[in-house]
Order: structure tokens, then C-alpha cells, then sequence
């Protein structure tokens, strides 16, 4: 191993240890740890799959001294199965969808061996344990609220049907929230590390910009199916369909018509030559609290056509 291998190594081993720790000790830093894949990212890029995984080694090791073995386990298998396997696929030049991929099978197999862990070596229902956490946290609030006497007992028992309700969303969502998480942590590590490596240089194989994106005929057609299934589901009030997997579908059906109606967006603010970063920031954040609205602009536009229109009208004039 050349010299320069065994330096960078130790720089990306430091690295990863430093944010899991700020990550794992600082409450308002916990987001870090959908980044703490990206320094073996980068090194693998650089330096190659074996460096990469002797640099995840050694930090587990460091991660085990100040977390103990079990903590070191887990962080040690995100940068392993994550960092190590995306810094090989960036190593070889892999497409952006590709890249995405390996991401988001690297945590789902991290994700699945964590609940494995709860359910077998600990003997644990790792979901059972979630609904329990959010149930006593539940009680714990409207204990607060009832020795406070903040509420008279009308809005008491308002707010503990209120709560009561959110609680079975949350169970019905839960499916939801296990998928889309390793996709979501697979983008986030291709999108930082794609920053990251073209800002020291490296060419990389990205995806084209969302103001660009346009669904493929084949999933609008899927998903008008599932649209219409739901529908149908829903005024004929069938109940052979459990709720849960309808709701898991349609939850998936509304991200990717959201997804859309924000590309339909950014594609008018380029169509207008609106480009500011800060702009785009902006709508970004704007899209995701008015998430309704904004699906419902990616169903019109992927139905109607909404940005060949206007840009139809511009060429006419």
C-alpha cells in the first residue's frame, strides 16, 4: 500500500470517527449520521475498495473504544455497507442510478440486520418497541398537560383523541417510513458525495438537474392504475385490502407526484430565468409545507402537460 493511501486512510478513518461521535453525542448534530458513509465514499474514489475498507476497520475500532461494541457495530456496518460499497461503484465509474442503487441496498440491508437484531438476539418486536415509545411519550404529554390544568377536561379529552388518532396514522405510516428511508439516505450520500468530488476535481456521472425530470409513460400509466384502484377502493368501501398496504402505496403514489409537481416548478423559474440557489432553496422548502398543493401540480403536469404548454406558448409568440 503506497504511502499516500495509508495517509489519506487515516485523514477519512478520523473523519468518520469525529462525526459519528458529534453525531451520537450532540442531540442537534443527529442528522450527521446520513453523512457519516461520505469520507469512505470519497476515499474508496480515490484510493479503492481496499483502503477504503482497512480506513472503516480501523474506525469501528476507534468508534468501539469511545462507544462501546455495540455502537461500533452499527456505525462500523453504515460505513461498510454504505460509504465502502458507493466509494467502489464512484471508483468504477458507475451511473448516477447505479451509484443510488448500491446506496440504498447497502442501508436496507443495515436497516433489515438492525431489526433482526431487536427481534432474534434480543428478543425484542422492534416495531412493538417504536408504537410503545410514541404511546408513552403520548401519556407522559397528557399527564404534563393534565397537573399543569393547562386544559379543562373538554379540550383534555380533545387533545387525547387528537393524539390518539396521530398515533394510528403513525402505525399505518410505518411501512412507509422503513422503505423510503434507505432511499432517502442513498440520495442524500450520492448528492453530497457528488459535491464533495466535484469540488477537489473528480468528474462524476450525476443525474440531470429536477427542473428536467419527466415521468416515464410506462409509471404514468402504473400509477394511474393504482389511482383509479384506490379510488374505486374507497366508494365501493372494500375491506379484503388491509388499510395499511393501501396507504403504503398511495403514500409512495402522492411522493412521486410531489417529486414532479416541484420539478414542474423549478422548470418555470428556468423557463422565466429565475436561477438564483437561494430562490430555489426557497421553493424547495415552500413545496414541502405545501406538499398538497404541490402534488396535485405534478399529477396536472404529468396528465396535462402543464410545462409543454407554456413553453408551446412562448415559442408560438
Amino acid at each position: 500500500m503506497k504511502t499516500r493511501g495509508i495517509t489519506e486512510g487515516a485523514m477519512f478513518c478520523a473523519l468518520g470517527v469525529i462525526l459519528t461521535l458529534v453525531s451520537y453525542y450532540l442531540p442537534f448534530f443527529v442528522l450527521l449520521v446520513f453523512f457519516i458513509p461520505v469520507p469512505m465514499v470519497v476515499l474508496g474514489k480515490r484510493q479503492g475498495l481496499k483502503v477504503s475498507i482497512l480506513s472503516c476497520i480501523a474506525a469501528t475500532i476507534l468508534i468501539g473504544l469511545f462507544l462501546g461494541p455495540l455502537n461500533a457495530i452499527s456505525f462500523g456496518a453504515l460505513m461498510l455497507f454504505v460509504g465502502c460499497s458507493l466509494g467502489f461503484a464512484y471508483n468504477r465509474d458507475y451511473s448516477a442510478v447505479f451509484k443510488v442503487a448500491i446506496g440504498i441496498v447497502g442501508f436496507a440491508i443495515l436497516l433489515i440486520a438492525v431489526v433482526a437484531s431487536y427481534e432474534w438476539v434480543m428478543g425484542i418486536s422492534f416495531t412493538s418497541l417504536l408504537l410503545q415509545t410514541l404511546e408513552q411519550s403520548t401519556s407522559e404529554v397528557m399527564t404534563f398537560y393534565q397537573t399543569a390544568n393547562i386544559m379543562d377536561a373538554e379540550q383534555l379529552a380533545m387533545a387525547k383523541t387528537a393524539m390518539d388518532k396521530n398515533i394510528e396514522m403513525m402505525k399505518l405510516a410505518l411501512p412507509s417510513a422503513f422503505l423510503l428511508l434507505p432511499v432517502v439516505f442513498g440520495m442524500v450520500n450520492v448528492i453530497v458525495s457528488d459535491m464533495i468530488l466535484k469540488r477537489i476535481g473528480y468528474p462524476v456521472k450525476t443525474f440531470k438537474p429536477l427542473s428536467q425530470w419527466e415521468m416515464p409513460t410506462s409509471l404514468k400509466y402504473f400509477l394511474m392504475v393504482l389511482i383509479l384502484g384506490d379510488f374505486i377502493i374507497s366508494m365501493f368501501q372494500v375491506t379484503t385490502i388491509p388499510q395499511i398496504y393501501i396507504v403504503t402505496v398511495m403514500n409512495f403514489v402522492n411522493i412521486i407526484f410531489l417529486i414532479m409537481g416541484l420539478s414542474l416548478i423549478l422548470n418555470y423559474l428556468e423557463y422565466k430565468k429565475l436561477t438564483n440557489k437561494g430562490l430555489n432553496v426557497l421553493v424547495v422548502i415552500l413545496s414541502l409545507l405545501f406538499s398538497s398543493l404541490v402534488t396535485i401540480l405534478g399529477i396536472a403536469d404529468t396528465y396535462i402537460g402543464i410545462r409543454r404548454i407554456f413553453r408551446r406558448e412562448s415559442q408560438i409568440k
